[in-house]
């Protein structure tokens, strides 16, 4: 099955290697690689390696940067602007330049730092003062429910450019938020301006702006972009910050929106996965104040993107509903004339934000296109694919295509290693990912070597690259704490005492909560995930008190956010019902949850959803205690139905969501998207294991 989901989508895990000789030009690089040291006749061609064309020299840095002892000097040729500048601009270097930051990196050689604060150095505004912004000692997202109406009350009165019409709307009276019809719009009037690539000035229109001021315009965007591309946020960060505060100085010109539009948007992805989420909503009310001024001459992607972004900052903020109406929007103005990096991340996200939704249709055409346009334009090794790859997985581990998600988190952790290396950021990230469906994977077996492996990479990159309390490191200790917790009771299961482990697993859980709290506060999805979490591990632990009570506050958060038949909330109501049924023998309170929660599962996903059977054995164990036979009878039966419906699943290799083959055009995928009717009492839905790629 998983062979089939990556061949209808030509996912090559193993290319396999040329083995062909080393050319001439291969040959003479080595020469000129191996002539080099440091003494001053080779030291002065070195320093005038910057006048050789791009191609040559990208390919002399990238060999370079292979001698651990040329990369000091390689190191002092890249920070220096103006020979970076001219790589940066190169897209075709654009992977091999990667590569080489990873190398320099991975050896103690700071080029992201150096870089950024030269560039600060060069094109700060005098006067200009970064506010300090504690990483994560920053105000809570989200006090209170009282915090979450008043957003609602923000997002109400907000005003945004719709593309179709030329007119003004609010995102919330979009029909896309409202999954439960069939959803249209209907097409522009006038063609949209075709653009083959995002231009982000024009400079006929923009002669008042002198050449020196465009150019520190313009590295600026690509090196921000270029640093949070390679992994390095906070450098990131500090770059477009710096742009950002110039822009804002300038004088008035003709093109003075598109430019903020674009460093405002780059700037929030940054903030965003950094999780730096105060200095995040500092740019989203920025970038909403400038919305207000859109108007039909502003690149239709350069919004899309805009609104890609502030959708993935709501995403990271367990804020789903707000994220989903901005995907929406962002898929508004999406058209294929857009630059294939644009097309991708707007569908990637798009796909996400229904996941998250169970809106698994969309999801499956979005992201399914993502992956084809990825690999077409980009290549097989490339990080744009390694990213659609990882969304891929996210997908199917949400619709319990478990195996399937496995494979393809495995082959984007390989796109994304051979990029980057091991010490990096997104690769951390893909560790994780692969943990967890490792730990769905095998949870019947009790075998979570792998899922341990994996985590353990994870936690140790984190370590190196981000400060102790940051959310980042917290998820992967999280992801640490479920295996400890499963790996104890199996060992407590053939009779030895590891209490140490499950106390190892309650530390790193509470580290996450209060993290939580602090940045998220108590309403909150992901607060109520790790409250679910604590309440699994004092039932393990035979706390049951304390388990109850972490369980009711998981149900009760999320039945406020989310509403009583979310997935989430059948969730946490299923775990409730395990404590009663075998730990608190409170039996008929058990029946009820179980109960809900069975019929959580049928209206969202069906008869074959794989979390039923733990719900069926709960309440046939709750019957034959009982005495009530007739009952037990009558699960036992329908679990004999379900044992035969996942079979036939699994020897058949169905899945309620294949891989779609077709290749349409952007057009095709935007009408298919806002006509497509969301069923979600479907009988013929999977269901996601978890919400996301980090447990419950």
């Amino acid at each position: 099955m998983a062979g089939q989901q990556l061949a209808a989508l030509n996912i090559n895990p193993n290319p396999s290697p040329s083995n062909s000789p080393k050319s001439l030009y291969d040959l003479s690089l080595q020469c000129l690689i191996g002539s080099m040291n440091t003494k001053v006749p080779a030291l002065d061609r070195i320093s005038r390696l910057a006048e050789l064309p791009r191609n040559l020299l990208i390919d002399v840095y990238e060999m370079m940067s292979q001698q651990e002892s040329l990369k000091d000097t390689l190191l002092e040729e890249l920070v220096k602007l103006e020979v970076f500048s001219r790589l940066v601009r190169y897209s075709a270097a654009r992977s091999k330049l990667l590569r080489i930051m990873a190398s320099l990196m991975a050896s103690k050689k700071m080029l992201a730092s150096r870089l950024s604060e030269n560039y600060v150095s060069r094109y700060g505004v005098p006067g200009q003062e970064e506010e300090e912004v504690p990483l994560l000692k920053a105000e809570k997202i989200s006090q209170d429910q009282a915090a979450l109406e008043n957003r609602s009350s923000d997002l109400d009165q907000l005003l945004i450019y719709d593309i179709q019409t030329g007119a003004s709307i609010s995102p919330s009276s979009s029909s896309f938020e409202r999954p439960s019809q069939c959803m249209s719009i209907q097409e522009p009037q006038s063609p949209v301006p075709s653009l083959a690539e995002l231009t982000l000035y024009n400079k006929a229109a923009v002669e008042e702006l002198p050449a020196e001021e465009l150019r520190a315009i313009d590295l600026g965007l690509r090196l921000g972009s270029f640093l949070s591309e390679a992994g390095w946020m906070q450098e990131s960060i500090t770059v477009l910050a710096c742009l950002n505060g110039r822009l804002k100085h300038l004088p008035p010109h003709k093109h003075w929106l598109e430019m903020r539009l674009d460093c405002l948007q780059r700037l929030l992805y940054a903030e965003s996965a950094h999780c730096n989420f105060k200095l995040a909503q500092r740019t989203y009310d920025e970038l909403v104040g400038l919305n207000k001024s859109i108007h039909s001459r502003v690149p239709g992607q350069l919004v899309a993107i805009a609104y890609t972004q502030i959708s993935a900052m709501y995403f990271a903020r367990n804020e789903y509903n707000y994220s989903h109406i901005w995907s929406g929007l962002a898929m508004q103005h999406l058209r294929g004339s857009a630059p294939p990096r644009i097309i991708i991340d707007v569908l990637r996200q798009a796909a996400k934000a229904c996941v998250v939704k169970r809106d698994f249709a969309r999801a499956n055409l979005l992201i399914c296109q993502a992956v084809r346009r990825a690999r077409e334009h980009f290549g097989l090794t490339h990080q744009k694919y390694g990213d659609a790859l990882l969304d891929y997985g996210f997908f199917l581990l949400n619709v319990d295509s478990v195996f399937q998600s496995v494979n393809v988190y495995k082959e984007a952790l390989a796109v994304r290693r051979g990029i980057f290396g091991n010490m990096n950021f997104h690769v951390a990230i893909a560790h994780e990912d692969l943990s967890y469906a490792y730990y769905v994977h095998e949870y019947s077996t009790g075998d979570f070597s792998c899922a341990q492996d994996h985590v353990d990479k994870a936690v140790n990159i984190m370590k190196n690259l981000v400060p102790s309390n940051h959310l980042m490191l917290a998820s992967a200790k999280r992801v640490k704490a479920l295996l400890l917790e499963e790996i104890a009771l199996d060992k407590m299961a053939d009779g030895m005492d590891e209490e140490d482990l499950l106390l190892q697993s309650e530390e790193l859980h509470n580290f996450a909560l209060l993290l939580s709290l602090e940045v998220f506060g108590e309403v909150n999805v992901q607060t109520a995930k790790h409250y679910g979490n604590l309440g699994r591990l004092y039932q393990t632990m035979n706390r049951f008190e304390e388990a109850e009570r972490m369980h009711q506050k998981a149900i009760k958060i999320k039945t406020d956010l989310l509403g009583a038949f979310d997935y989430e909330v059948g969730l946490s109501i299923g775990h409730l019902a395990s404590l009663y049924n075998y730990q608190m023998k409170k039996y008929r309170d058990a029946e009820k949850l179980y109960l809900r929660s069975i019929d959580i599962s049928l209206r969202l996903f069906g008869h074959s959803y794989s979390g039923l059977e733990y719900d069926y054995l709960g309440l046939c164990h709750v019957y034959e205690t009982l005495h009530d036979f007739e009952k037990y009878l009558r699960y036992a039966h329908t679990l004999e139905n379900w044992q035969m419906l996942r079979g036939q699943n699994l020897t058949q290799n169905k899945s309620s969501y294949p891989a779609i083959e077709v290749d349409y055009s952007i057009e095709e995928v935007r009408s298919k998207f806002f006509n497509m009717c969301v069923c979600k009492n479907s009988p013929t839905r999977s269901a996601p294991v978890e919400s996301d790629a980090s447990p419950n």
